[in-house]
Formats: structure tokens, C-alpha cells, sequence
């Protein structure tokens, strides 16, 4: 009874630790700066033309596709994007980076770099030529927020485009890439650097409200939205390919560490069964001298091997709540006292690993367990049912 209480107390743990890993990811690896359905222009990703914009040439009613997206009620929300490549330089310095156009006040609502700003502030209406960058970056080039720069580029016409910009802002997001290589500014100045139109935008941004339906809901996208004007909608998973596989190994790992409790657990129950069965042999002798038929001896101690299992797993239950409600209120602490963060795949999970309730998890580990216990008692009651009863009663 206590190898299954707690071999099912250890699968509870075990499958909320990885679901919350799995989430995190997902979370951490969509929410930063990717979102979680993204919608171009057919063939601008993953090469990111910035002459492909969405409606062509002409630009597309921006307004108007926002409504469309959001009206599906399993949008959270969406925001309008525009990239491009250039060259930032201050002082004597200076650095290959990516330039990603945003709204201020839209962005916020699909993902939470606006909540990794370690030094002055996020963009805003009444900075419209400020620029947020990362710290690695803002440390490369020798700069500080209030500092100007100067970006060059090549515009969306041929021609080349350069401004000076302010630094309203610096970020730290954990991931190098981003942090040496990211320029944040608004959208309009982003537009105008590329000399895009307002109608003109590379990308939608969308976030969910259930990340689950992220590959229904692109599809459900695609079909909606070409009926105005060709579009590629992109969920998470074909977005981050890397992502994607690491969560399938996850889950494959969860199977794995599953398939091992429960091969300890057969090893475990069949030496306690085999066990009661001998200490029980002159019982058992004497009720089949009384008439009972291997078969009913077969069922008593199938019997008794699920009722010790009912009653395992609710023990098992009732040890893990307190684990489950530790692990989602304060996780486990991966850093230690440095308070490191710990990248997984190209995504930041942080120090802490939170738990997350998995009860499809917890419900294949009961059921597996209760059918281990079961399968186990088989060989023991093979044995019991094949005592003769003039030898079994015999015994002492």
C-alpha cells in the first residue's frame, strides 16, 4: 500500500512540475515578443521582406482587419507590427540591429516587454522618436537613456532612411539575441523611417485566450481573413519550431518518468501480494477444501489487490495536494540564491518552476497505477489458484 500511496503522491509531482515547465515555455516563449498567432502577407516569413506588407503595395485597412481578428471570441487581442533591418550608431560606435514598429498602448495587450524595462520608461504618445533597446545593446554602443542615435536603413522604395531617435528606455529580457539586438520604437516613426504608409504593416500580432486552440484558431484566421485579402496566419507552434519540439519531449519525458513509477510499482505490489498469498497458504487450502474453484480464488485476490490500490491512491491523493498546492503557490527554486534565470530552448523560464494542475495526468496515473496493481496480483493469484488443498493445509 505505501510503494503505490507513494509512487502516486511521486506521478502527481512529477506531472504537475512538467505541465507547469510546459506552460511556462509557451507562455515566456510567446508572450515576450513572438505573440501567439502571427498574420503576414503570403511569403514574408520567415525572410521578412519589408516590401511585403499586408494588402500589397497598397496597404490594407488597418482598423478594419483589427476588428475582423478580434471579433472571433477567442481572440484576446491583436496589434498592428512593422519590421526592418539597419544600422544604429552613437558616437563612434555602432551595431547591426532589428527595428520593430509597435503601438504603445496595443502592444502592451499581446505581449510583456513593456514589463521588462530596467531603465527609464516604455514608449509613449508624447515621445514619438524615442526608442527602447536592449541593455546588452545599450552596453555594446556605450549609451544611456536620454542618449541620441542614429538609425540607418534601407527603405521600403529603394532609398535609404535615416533619423535621430532618443533613448527613452531600456529592457532586459534575458535572451541575448533580444537584448543585443532589438530596437523598439513606435509605429508611425517606424513607418516613416521606411517610408511605408500607414496603411502599410507587415504583421498582426494576436494573443488568445486559451493558448491550447492557438493551431484552430490560426486556421479558423486563414479562412476568415482571405476573403478580403490574401494572408498567412501562423500559430505558435509553426512559428517556433524549436518550441514546439521541445514541449513533444516534454511531454515524452513525462511518459518515460510515468513508465518507470509504475515498473517499480509492478515490482512492489507483486512482492506484497506474493507475500500475503504464502502467509496465507493454509487459508487458502482450507477454503478450497471447503469447495472454492481456482477461479474464485483468482478473484479474491484480484479483489484484494484493488482494493488495496482504491485505497493507495486515494492516500496517495490526499499527500499530494499539499505538494500540488506548494509547487503552483512557490514553485521550485532552480537558481538558488543567485536568482540566474534558466533558458530552455531559446525561451526564458526563470529561476522558479511553477507546477501547474494537469488532471488528465493525474487521472492516466491513477488508472495506471490501479491497472498495475491488478496486472501484478496476477501471477500471485496463479500461484494461490494452483495450491493443493491436502498440501496447502499442511502448511504452518
Amino acid at each position: 500500500m505505501a510503494a503505490i500511496a507513494f509512487g502516486y503522491t511521486m506521478l502527481l509531482f512529477v506531472a504537475c512540475l512538467m505541465a507547469g515547465l510546459r506552460w511556462q515555455m509557451i507562455q515566456n516563449g510567446t508572450c515576450l515578443i513572438m505573440s501567439q498567432i502571427q498574420v503576414h502577407a503570403p511569403g514574408y516569413y520567415p525572410s521578412r521582406s519589408i516590401k511585403k506588407t499586408l494588402g500589397g503595395r497598397q496597404g490594407t485597412d488597418v482598423s478594419a482587419m483589427l476588428a475582423a481578428v478580434t471579433s472571433d471570441r477567442r481572440v484576446y487581442a491583436a496589434a498592428p507590427r512593422v519590421y526592418g533591418y539597419g544600422l544604429l550608431s552613437a558616437a563612434h560606435r555602432s551595431a547591426g540591429v532589428e527595428l520593430m514598429g509597435v503601438v504603445p498602448d496595443q502592444e502592451p495587450k499581446i505581449t510583456i516587454l513593456n514589463g521588462q524595462i530596467a531603465k527609464g520608461s516604455y514608449l509613449n504618445a508624447r515621445m514619438p522618436k524615442g526608442v527602447v533597446i536592449g541593455d546588452k545593446l545599450a552596453s555594446t554602443i556605450g549609451i544611456d537613456v536620454g542618449s541620441e542615435i542614429v538609425l540607418l536603413t534601407q527603405a521600403a522604395d529603394g532609398s535609404m532612411g535615416n533619423d535621430v531617435y532618443t533613448v527613452a528606455g531600456i529592457f532586459h529580457s534575458g535572451l541575448d539575441a533580444v537584448d543585443r539586438g532589438l530596437v523598439l520604437m513606435a509605429l508611425s516613426s517606424l513607418q516613416d523611417l521606411l517610408h511605408l504608409a500607414p496603411a502599410r504593416i507587415h504583421e498582426v500580432g494576436i494573443k488568445l485566450n486559451d493558448i491550447t486552440a492557438a493551431t484552430t484558431v490560426a486556421a479558423g484566421l486563414q479562412v476568415q481573413l482571405d476573403k478580403t485579402l490574401p494572408v498567412q496566419a501562423m500559430a505558435w507552434p509553426e512559428l517556433a519550431p524549436e518550441l514546439a519540439s521541445y514541449v513533444q519531449f516534454n511531454h515524452a519525458i513525462t511518459f518515460v518518468l510515468f513508465f518507470i513509477f509504475f515498473l517499480l510499482a509492478v515490482l512492489g505490489i507483486m512482492n506484497t501480494m506474493l507475500m500475503a498469498v504464502f502467509e496465507r497458504t493454509r487459508e487458502l487450502g482450507m477454503l478450497m477444501a471447503l469447495g472454492m474453484r481456482p477461479v474464485q480464488v483468482i478473484v479474491l485476490i484480484l479483489t484484494e489487490a484493488a482494493g488495496l490500490a482504491v485505497a493507495s491512491l486515494v492516500v496517495g491523493g490526499a499527500l499530494g495536494v499539499p505538494v500540488l498546492w506548494y509547487l503552483q503557490e512557490h514553485g521550485l527554486d532552480l537558481g538558488g540564491a543567485t536568482g540566474g534565470v534558466i533558458s530552455l530552448a531559446g525561451v526564458v523560464v526563470g529561476h522558479l518552476w511553477y507546477g501547474r494542475q494537469d488532471f488528465p495526468a493525474y487521472g492516466e496515473a491513477a488508472v495506471g497505477l490501479a491497472a498495475t496493481a491488478l496486472v501484478s496480483a496476477l501471477y500471485p493469484a496463479w500461484r494461490a489458484a494452483h495450491f493443493q488443498p491436502t498440501e496447502a493445509i499442511r502448511k504452518v
